[in-house]
């Protein structure tokens, strides 16, 4: 079905940030429409964590959200971290700046006052 395997695997890797045994295990939930609730572990709950997953209405299998929404979802989470880790650092840069501010206004009278004094 796909065209190349290994690229999507790739892809799954590195756009959706996937370690390949969950880029895999994914793959094997679109093929075949779910797997049984016990073959729950450390793949379907980081799955289950991005929105890629869900449990089936019955509870007896993990099934697949449409890729679109899916990956949809974790890009929108992911999104929304890298957003909020931007706007901290910017916060702590900001703070530094502050900090630093007086130093260089103090340096920089300093100077002056040298200068006027010659």
């Amino acid at each position: 079905m796909l065209r190349d395997e290994e690229e999507v695997v790739r892809g799954l890797q590195s756009e959706i940030e996937l370690g390949r045994e969950e880029a895999l295990l994914y793959l094997k939930i679109l093929r075949e429409g779910g797997i049984p609730r016990a073959e729950k572990n450390r793949s379907t709950e980081i799955l289950l964590s991005r929105g890629m997953i869900l449990l089936s209405g019955d509870g007896s299998r993990f099934i697949a959200l449409h890729p679109r929404l899916g990956i949809a979802n974790y890009f929108r989470t992911y999104q929304e971290r890298v957003t909020r880790e931007l706007r901290e650092r910017r916060m702590r840069v900001d703070r530094l700046i502050l900090e630093l501010i007086p130093v260089y206004e103090a340096t920089t009278e300093k100077k002056l006052a040298e200068q006027g004094g010659k």
